[in-house]
């Protein structure tokens, strides 16, 4: 009877350390494109164009992650332009800068979102050429070009066909260089800077030590950009749902997209290990205890 009991134990045990380890794997399974919480997207590393040079140069961008809280969102851009831009006296303002941010929930392609003003946009370089005053976030947002006064590309197959026949390789993050969500031919058809908008928030940047502590990591990607740029803002400035977001240089020299989600006041920090483990030995406890229970009734 010992024996039985024993056994009973040590298969409840079992089932127990079981059942938790596969929760937490189904946990993980849903969050298999994650990486400590940030949702990465890494462009081509040589489809830059500075100049003659194409690839590693001050228009390479190497990566954007987006990480989410209940109720703030935090962006981060690893690349080798800083936010005071590039001197260019071929540029209206001597200077070539990031342009906007935009985020697209409609579902729709680029240009029908532009079309219906339903993007929303965020400035997060203060001295490039959009129309917002300011930086921050904005809703019912239309782009605008504005490569054409900054030295750039008319459109974005030129922009390919240039990075292609220096022996690069050209994408935009987890878009294909050549996808339709953009429009890839006509005369300065890059929508890269916001035209009109309305403004609901701010951002609030993050330095590389905040960044660190929130688990940002590029290099894990070996996208190892010599800046890196990170806001915060918070999510009640944009709708639930799926989106597309995106940004170009201003000359349209490269340009990254990332696809994601967000889920108004439903994100959880994810646990730490030490609190995983506390979850599987008191799991276990609790089956031992269970299992004693049983057998105890069993007997008597």
């Amino acid at each position: 009877m010992k024996s039985i009991a024993k056994n009973s134990i040590h298969w409840t045990y079992s089932v127990a350390i079981f059942c938790a380890i596969f929760a937490l794997q189904q946990q993980k399974a849903t969050a298999a494109t994650l990486s400590n919480g940030w949702n990465y997207a890494i462009d081509s590393f040589n489809d830059g164009v500075t100049g003659p040079q194409i690839g590693g140069g001050e228009f390479e961008f190497y990566g954007i992650a987006i990480k989410e809280t209940s109720d703030t969102a935090f962006i981060a851009i690893n690349s080798n332009l800083s936010l005071a831009g590039y001197a260019d006296p071929l540029a209206q303002r001597g200077n070539i800068n990031y342009g906007d941010l935009f985020f697209n929930f409609s579902g729709q392609n680029f240009n029908t979102a532009n079309a219906s003003g339903s993007l929303f946009g965020i400035r997060f370089a203060g001295g490039n050429d959009s129309s917002m005053p300011t930086t921050g976030v904005y809703s019912n947002v239309t782009a605008k070009n504005v490569t054409q006064i900054n030295s750039g590309f008319t459109n974005l197959s030129l922009f390919n066909d240039r990075v292609q026949s220096a022996g690069g390789t050209p994408s935009i993050g987890d878009l294909s260089a050549t996808d339709p969500y953009f429009q890839q031919t006509g005369n300065w058809t890059v929508l890269n800077s916001i035209a009109t908008g309305t403004k609901v928030g701010e951002i609030n940047f993050l330095t590389p030590a905040t960044l660190n502590a929130l688990g940002l990591d590029f290099a894990q990607f070996n996208a190892v950009g010599s800046q890196t740029i990170g806001f915060s803002f918070n999510k009640s400035s944009m709708p639930s749902g799926n989106y597309i977001a995106n940004f170009f240089a201003e000359c349209a020299n490269d340009a990254i997209a990332i696809k994601g989600s967000f889920e108004q006041g439903s994100a959880e920090p994810v646990p730490e290990p030490a609190t995983i483990f506390g979850t599987l030995v008191g799991l276990s406890f609790l089956g031992i205890g269970a299992a004693k229970r049983q057998i105890k009734r069993k007997i008597s």
